[in-house]
C-alpha cells in the first residue's frame, strides 16, 4: 500500500488500526522484508524429539549474504507465559511471541511495542487443542531474514519458563562455484562459472597461505557475465609451481576462492623458472629471487668458469650455500674470486641458468699465461699479497680433470710474480687451474695456451691460396667470355634466318639475333632484312633487292640445307595470322595434280603454285620496303617447310620467338614436332641446335679436362651470351615468360 492509499484509507481505520500502520514500518527494521516475514504458527510434531536448545539459525539465499534465517520452536505452556527471544546481529532486538485465540485471522502478525517486537500466535476455535490432548504440542515463531553481516556472529538467546538457552551463528561468506580446465601447451586456464551472478577472476603468484600476488592487479583481472558467456580463458605467462586462480563476486569486500591447479603437479617447465627470476648482486651476496617460495623449488647453485667460446666450465669444490628468506635465496660470496669470467651456474631438475654477474674492477689479482718448451708459465698481478697456487688440467667432456702436482708461489702487494707448471708428464694438451690458496677464495680460473695458433696459420695458408686460384679463375672466365667466340665456341655451317612479322621490335629483335651470332660466334647468317651487310660477303646481285624475295629464299634454302645448315623461322603472333591465311588459301584451291618433273623441281615447284599469288600482289617497286619483302619470304619458308615435313626432311628447320614478343602458343599444333626455342631463355640450347659447342685446336690445354668440365664451362659461356642478347633486344613490356 503506498502512501497516497494509505492516506484515503486513514479516515476509514479506527485509532488502534491507525496506530498499528504507523508503527509497522518501523518496528521490523530487525527483518528485511515486509511483515510477513515473522510468522508464528503450530508446528508439526510428528516425529519431532526436542533435544537441546530450540533456536535453529540458517544461512539465506543470498548473493552478498547479508541475512540468515531464524527458527524457534515453542511450547504450549511456555508461549502461554509470554516467552521472550533476544536477536543480536547488526543491532539488538527482543522479539515476544503473544498467542491470541480469535474465530478470525487477524490481518496483522506483528507490532512493536515499547522497544520490543510482538509477535501474535493465532489460533482459531477449530484449531485449538482440546482438554486432555498431548500437552508437548509445539508453536514455531519464524524469521526469514535476519539482518547480519559478512565474518559478523548472529547471536539468538531464548528466555522460557521451562528453558534459557542460546546459538550463535557465523555469517559466511558466499563464494561463486566454478571448474577450470589447464591447457600446458598455450599456458592457460579456462574458467567456467556455475553460478548465475557476475564474478572476477584472476590469476596470481601464491607465496604464502593469506597472500598471491599478481603482476598487474588491474589489468590482470577478466570479469565473467553469465549473460554473455560462462567461460573465459587466463593466459599465464610462466607456469611456475605456485600460479592460482582466483573467482570472486564483483561486490565489495567479498571472498575470493583460490584454487592452485600446479600445486601437486611436477615442474612442467623449469626454463620459466629461470625467465621469471632474477639474480641480483650486493657487496658479498648474491640473492635469487623467484615469484613462488624457494621451498618448493630445489634450486642448487655453483660456480664455473666461462671462456671466450661462451662454454662455462664447472669447477670442483665450489657449491655455493644458500639461506632461505621467503621467495629469494641468499648466497654468500664474500670468499668467491669475483673475476668477469667467474660465473653461477644455476640448476634445477637438470635444467640450467648461468649468470655471470661480477665486474672486472671487483678482482684483486690478475693472471695470463705463455707457452715455453716442456712448461707453461703463469705470470701473476697482485694488488694485495697473497699466495696463489696452479696445477694442470686436461679438457675433457665438459670439465678441466685436474693432473700432476700443484705448484704455489708468494707474491706481495703490488708486485709480479710466476709459476712454472712442467709439461713432462703429459702427453695431452693441457690447460692451467690457478686460484688464490691464501686467503682462499673459493672458484679456479682456467687458462688455455693458444695451441691453435699453429692450426689458424695453416688455415691463413690455405685461405690464401684458395684466394689466388680463384682470383685466376675469375681472371679466366673473364677473358674466356669477352673471346668466346675466338676460343671457346663457334658456329661453322650456314645459317638461314626468315621473319614473321614486319613488326618494328620483331625486325629489330631479329637483326640483333644475326648480329650477335655472326660477331660472338662467327657464323654466317643469312637475313633478308639484313641483305646489305650480306651482300658485301656474298658480292653484288645475290640479295633479295636484285634477285626477289621468292628467288632469293630458293635459293638460300636450297644452299642452306646442301651445306646441312639450319633455318630459323622467327615465330610471332602476326605469323601466326599469316599461316592461317596460307592454309586457307591453300586448302580452299583447286591442287592440279604433280607430275614427277614438278616434283623434281623440289622447293621452287612448291613456290610456283602456294606463294605466286602472294608475291604478284606486291608492287615490285616497293620490294625495299620490308612489308613487300617479309610476307612473301616468309610464305615461302612455309611452303618449303611444308614439303620438307611431307619428305620427312624437316630436321634442320627449328621455331625461334623472343621472350615478351611471342608465345610457344602462337604455333600451329600441325608444326608443333618442329624444335622451338625462347630467345634468350634458352639461347644455350639455341647454340647446341646450330653445333656451336665444339673446342678449337688453339685450347689443345682442353684435352686434359673432364668432359664435364668441358660441358660445364660451355653452357656458362651460352648464359654470358644470353645476357648479351638480353641487352640488344629491343625494350618490351615485362610479362612473365610461360613456355
Amino acid at each position: 500500500m503506498d502512501s497516497r492509499n494509505l492516506a484515503r484509507q486513514l479516515p476509514n481505520l479506527g485509532s488502534l488500526g491507525v496506530f498499528a500502520l504507523l508503527l509497522l514500518p518501523t518496528s521490523l527494521h530487525l527483518c528485511q522484508g515486509s511483515a510477513a516475514s515473522f510468522s508464528c504458527q503450530r508446528a508439526d510434531d510428528s516425529g519431532h524429539r526436542t533435544a537441546g536448545c530450540p533456536v535453529r539459525i540458517g544461512s539465506h539465499q543470498s548473493v552478498n549474504g547479508r541475512c540468515v534465517t531464524v527458527a524457534v520452536r515453542i511450547k504450549d505452556e511456555d508461549l502461554s507465559q509470554a516467552p521472550t527471544i533476544e536477536i543480536t546481529s547488526v543491532r539488538k532486538e527482543i522479539v515476544r511471541p503473544v498467542i491470541k485465540y480469535k474465530t478470525t485471522k487477524n490481518k496483522w502478525h506483528a507490532n512493536k511495542n515499547r522497544g520490543e517486537i510482538r509477535v501474535w500466535c493465532h489460533e482459531s476455535a477449530r484449531l485449538r487443542h482440546p482438554r486432555g490432548s498431548d500437552a508437548s504440542a509445539s508453536w514455531e515463531l519464524t524469521c526469514d531474514c535476519v539482518a547480519a553481516e559478512v565474518r559478523l556472529p548472529v547471536t539468538v538467546s531464548y528466555s522460557a519458563a521451562s528453558l534459557r538457552c542460546s546459538v550463535t551463528y557465523d555469517v559466511p561468506d558466499p563464494v561463486p562455484k566454478f571448474s577450470w580446465t589447464v591447457n600446458l601447451p598455450s599456458k592457460s586456464v579456462a574458467v567456467t562459472l556455475e553460478s548465475e551472478n557476475k564474478v572476477n577472476a584472476r590469476w596470481c603468484y601464491r607465496q604464502s597461505a593469506h597472500y598471491c600476488v599478481q603482476e598487474s592487479p588491474h589489468s590482470n583481472v577478466t570479469t565473467i557475465d553469465p549473460a554473455q558467456s560462462r567461460s573465459a580463458r587466463l593466459s599465464i605467462p610462466y607456469l611456475l609451481p605456485c600460479v592460482c586462480v582466483q573467482v570472486y563476486y564483483t561486490h565489495t569486500d567479498t571472498l575470493r576462492k583460490t584454487v592452485c591447479p600446479f600445486q601437486d603437479v611436477p615442474l612442467q617447465d623449469p626454463g620459466d623458472v629461470w625467465l621469471s627470476s632474477e639474480v641480483t648482486l650486493y657487496e658479498s651476496s648474491l640473492a635469487w629471487s623467484s615469484e613462488c617460495p624457494v621451498r618448493g623449488l630445489p634450486i642448487f647453485a655453483s660456480l664455473c668458469w666461462r671462456d671466450r667460446g661462451h662454454v662455462c666450465t664447472p669447477l670442483p669444490n665450489s657449491t655455493l650455500e644458500a639461506h632461505e628468506e621467503g621467495a629469494t635465496l641468499i648466497y654468500n660470496t664474500s670468499a668467491v674470486d669475483k673475476h668477469p669470467q667467474m660465473c653461477v651456474k644455476f640448476s634445477l631438475q637438470g635444467s640450467h641458468n648461468i649468470s655471470c654477474p661480477f665486474q672486472a674492477d671487483m678482482s684483486s689479482w690478475d693472471a695470463y699465461l705463455e707457452s715455453a718448451p716442456h712448461v707453461l708459465l703463469v705470470y701473476l698481478n697482485s694488488s694485495v699479497p697473497a699466495t696463489f697456487s696452479a696445477q694442470l688440467c686436461v679438457p675433457t667432456d665438459g670439465e678441466c680433470a685436474s693432473r700432476g702436482p700443484v705448484r704455489s708461489v708468494t707474491a706481495e702487494a703490488a708486485s709480479a710474480s710466476k709459476i712454472s707448471v712442467p709439461l713432462d708428464s703429459i702427453t695431452e694438451k693441457p690447460c692451467v687451474q690457478v686460484w688464490q690458496s691464501h686467503p682462499a677464495l673459493n672458484g679456479r680460473r682456467i687458462l688455455c695456451p693458444r695451441y691453435a695458433r699453429n692450426r689458424w696459420r695453416l688455415q691463413a695458408v690455405a685461405a690464401l691460396v684458395l684466394l689466388t686460384m680463384f682470383a685466376f679463375l675469375a681472371i679466366f672466365l673473364h677473358s674466356l667470355t669477352k673471346n668466346a667466340a675466338a676460343d671457346w665456341l663457334y658456329i661453322r655451317k650456314p645459317v638461314l634466318l626468315v621473319c614473321s612479322s614486319d613488326q618494328p621490335s620483331h625486325i629489330s629483335a631479329t637483326c640483333a639475333l644475326a648480329s650477335l651470332l655472326r660477331g660472338e660466334l662467327r657464323a654466317t647468317v643469312h637475313v633478308a632484312l639484313c641483305a646489305p651487310s650480306s651482300q658485301k660477303q656474298a658480292g653484288v646481285g645475290t640479295g633479295v633487292a636484285h634477285l626477289g624475295p621468292l628467288p632469293w629464299l630458293y635459293g638460300q634454302w636450297e644452299a642452306v640445307r646442301k651445306a646441312r645448315g639450319k633455318v630459323l623461322i622467327v615465330w610471332s603472333p602476326d605469323a601466326n595470322r599469316t599461316y592461317g591465311k596460307w592454309r586457307r588459301r591453300t586448302r580452299g584451291g583447286k591442287d592440279e595434280p604433280e607430275d614427277d618433273s614438278k616434283r623434281d623441281a623440289g622447293c621452287w615447284g612448291k613456290l610456283k603454285k602456294d606463294v605466286a599469288r602472294t608475291y604478284e600482289d606486291n608492287n615490285p617497286v616497293m620490294h625495299n620496303k620490308s612489308s613487300a619483302v617479309i610476307e612473301p619470304v616468309f610464305v615461302a619458308a612455309l611452303a618449303c617447310l611444308e614439303g620438307a615435313l611431307l619428305e620427312d626432311k624437316g630436321g634442320g628447320v627449328a621455331f625461334v620467338y623472343f621472350q615478351g614478343l611471342g608465345h610457344s602458343r602462337d604455333i600451329p599444333k600441325a608444326l608443333r614436332d618442329v624444335p622451338r626455342y625462347c630467345v634468350p631463355q634458352d639461347f644455350g640450347g639455341l647454340i647446341q641446335e646450330l653445333g656451336g659447342l665444339r673446342r678449337t685446336k688453339k685450347t689443345f690445354w682442353c684435352h686434359c679436362w673432364p668432359r664435364l668440365v668441358s660441358k660445364g664451362v660451355s653452357m656458362w659461356l651460352g648464359r654470358q651470351l644470353a645476357q648479351r642478347l638480353q641487352a640488344l633486344l629491343p625494350p618490351v613490356r615485362r610479362k612473365k615468360a610461360r613456355r
